[in-house]
């Protein structure tokens, strides 16, 4: 039975077929010569990457090996609307736009848009609209991104990623703790290396969930958002893009993207009730 996704997905792709059939210029081509889109359906694989320690986003079972997550839930969706298998890797968030560039991978989900990346990949329309908080240790009061904004105070964030953009810029003055992951970052404030943690709100409402008592999730003020995308490599065709794009539209106006958040921030152990208000994903 053809379901109404089914159906948005085919016409979605026969649009974006029909697209690149009106261009008169030839797209540039891969090694094989195709363009990616191509690729993808005539190998029967799309190519992903997921980052350990990333939960709501991502999330690895050790014993098992297996992934799980937000992001693992788009990859499968957007790979199974195009008929093809999603094959994961494991990933750094540092290290996700040069194996984007490498051609080691064909998406990359909940990839953060900067103009310096904007340089060497391309991006998506809008995926989900994070918000940057902070978890502080108790006793430190905290009701302003300024307040973090001192030599005094250590802030910790993982390396490579949109909090080590935004803690350089926002906050340039704190005492910054650089570390491997998420999940390092919640280390050192448990241990006493970190006053304060710098995450988005998916992150950070697991990072708390598994360790209340370590201090108190926050939303400073002013609340600063940050988009989250899909990057894809750069290629003159744009089918590839033009495709993810119909497939966000659609999951988005759905309610889908938001379901697959709350799914998985639920399964961290994350109350959605607690989340501090005024959040919109």
């Amino acid at each position: 039975m053809t379901t109404r996704r089914d159906l948005v997905s085919k016409i979605a792709l026969g649009s974006v077929v029909a697209a690149g059939a009106l261009r008169a210029a030839p797209a540039r081509a891969d090694s094989a010569g195709e363009n990616r889109l191509d690729r993808i359906r005539r190998t029967g694989k799309m190519r992903t990457a997921a980052v350990v320690g990333a939960e709501p986003f991502f999330h690895k079972d050790i014993m098992g090996g297996g992934w799980s997550g937000a992001c693992v839930s788009m990859a499968q969706d957007l790979a199974k609307s195009l008929g093809v298998a999603c094959e994961i890797v494991d990933a750094q968030w540092g290290g996700a736009v040069m194996d984007l560039q490498s051609d080691k991978i064909d998406v990359m989900f909940a990839l953060s848009p900067t103009p310096q990346r904007g340089l060497v990949v391309q991006f998506s329309n809008l995926m989900i609209d994070n918000t940057f908080t902070a978890i502080v240790r108790n006793g430190l009061e905290v009701s302003k991104w300024e307040d973090l904004n001192r030599p005094e105070v250590r802030v910790a964030f993982d390396v490579g990623s949109s909090h080590d953009i935004f803690v350089n810029r926002a906050l340039p003055k704190c005492t910054k703790v650089a570390v491997q992951s998420p999940t390092d970052t919640i280390m050192a404030l448990q241990t006493g290396r970190a006053d304060c943690v710098v995450q988005v709100i998916a992150i950070a409402a697991v990072m708390h969930a598994r360790a209340p008592n370590v201090g108190t999730l926050i939303v400073p003020q002013p609340m600063i958002g940050q988009p989250t995308c899909v990057g894809v490599p750069v290629e003159s065709d744009p089918r590839w893009l033009t495709y993810i794009n119909n497939w966000l539209l659609y999951s988005r106006s759905e309610g889908i993207i938001r379901q697959w958040m709350f799914e998985a921030m639920t399964s961290q152990g994350v109350k959605i009730e607690s989340l501090p208000p005024g959040l919109s994903f």
